[in-house]
């Protein structure tokens, strides 16, 4: 940008045209008469119009796309799938892993044959000590009568030993099992979990509800979730428009929320769409030195997103009381007052198209010498 500043309309008379009075005298000195204005100074920007709120989508994931299930200028509600990335080994590995649970499930309920098999080989052992220890029972009495020997005594004791042993690791076996069924199955369940949200990546959604804006790819284009320039969609609400202008830097403390912005565009010629000052970015793009701000104008219907504008921030607009320039010499003007010449000294304003403004020493509709 090369204009520091645009003035809108430059000075706009209160009563009219100037008109001039020559005074008599041979000193090709003129009379005018002082008027008061309308001053109004801005500053110019390029830019857009966007959509508040406006989104766009990113690929989360790599990979073609294999569906699209919108157009532009579609509505879409928040969460719609609005295209699908292509996953078929991720759907496979979906299938395994809910496979392998369904056989763990299967096996832990409780009329499962794997725990049945279980069961039935606890109450075996359970039985065969309860008959161990009747057999055990029975030779220690003929023991104690001295009808058997010490070593079938013995014998008798070791096989309630052996049996104990085996019904208590039957059931330690059991319990093992059970332990070893419900780690797998969380393991399996946090597998599923994870594939089950990575297949989700592969649905793009819609992030907000609004109009689908722009479309970026077709069915079968590949994106890469890397680059950040990758784009899918553009999504926003048409209804909601802001101006967004790129302000060269070193004006941008002359602005303020609020201030007024007058923003015309080749789509609309002769029209002004006028607005208001919302906000101002506090970091600036060091590569164009320029500044980000956003505007609410009034647009009509229709006007599409991106569409690109030009705008003029007022940062000044007053009345006051002007004059040529030619008519201010180092400070002091020439007045005629009682019809004599009288130099007396002013407070110069604002010096623009020919005319300075005169903020001290001279009032509206006062008599001026001009040279």
């Amino acid at each position: 940008m090369n204009r520091k500043y645009l003035i809108i309309g430059g000075i706009l008379l209160a009563g009219g045209l100037l008109y001039f009075l020559v005074f008599a005298g041979n000193d090709g000195t003129g009379v005018e008469k002082a008027e008061k204005r309308r001053y109004i100074k801005s500053v110019y920007a390029s830019g857009y119009v966007d959509s508040i709120g406006k989104v766009q989508i990113k690929p989360e994931v790599s990979g073609y796309i294999q569906q699209i299930f919108v157009a532009e200028g579609d509505e879409v509600k928040k969460g719609d799938v609005v295209a699908i990335i292509r996953n078929d080994k991720l759907e496979e590995q979906l299938k395994e892993v809910r496979a392998k649970k369904e056989l763990v499930e299967n096996r832990m309920k409780q009329n499962s044959p794997f725990l049945k098999a279980l069961r039935d080989e606890i109450d075996i052992w359970k039985m065969n000590t309860e008959i161990e220890k009747g057999n055990f029972a029975r030779r220690e009495s003929l023991y104690q009568k001295g009808i058997i020997s010490r070593e079938a005594y013995d014998q008798a004791r070791q096989s309630v030993e052996v049996t104990e042993k085996t019904y208590t690791k039957s059931i330690e076996a059991l319990k093992d099992q059970l332990a070893s069924l419900n780690s797998e199955l969380d393991s399996l369940t946090a597998s599923e979990q994870a594939v089950a949200e990575e297949i989700e990546k592969h649905k793009i959604k819609a992030p907000v509800d609004g109009k689908v804006l722009r479309k970026f790819v077709e069915e079968g284009d590949y994106v890469n979730s890397v680059f950040k320039d990758d784009l899918l969609f553009s999504i926003g609400d048409t209804g909601k428009l802001e101006t967004v202008l790129q302000v060269d830097e070193e004006y941008v403390p002359l602005l303020r929320p609020g201030q007024k912005v007058l923003v015309t565009t080749d789509a609309y010629p002769g029209e002004v769409f006028e607005g208001k000052l919302t906000v101002i970015e506090s970091e600036a793009d060091r590569v164009s030195r320029t500044v980000k701000v956003k505007a609410e104008n009034d647009y009509p219907p229709g006007i599409p997103v991106g569409i690109t504008v030009e705008g003029n921030i007022i940062i000044d607009d007053r009345e006051g009381v002007f004059v040529s320039e030619e008519a201010v010499d180092e400070g002091y003007v020439e007045v005629v007052r009682d019809g004599k010449k009288v130099k007396v000294p002013v407070e110069a304003g604002a010096n623009t198209d020919g005319v300075v403004e005169i903020k001290k020493g001279v009032g509206e509709n006062e008599e001026i010498i001009t040279r």
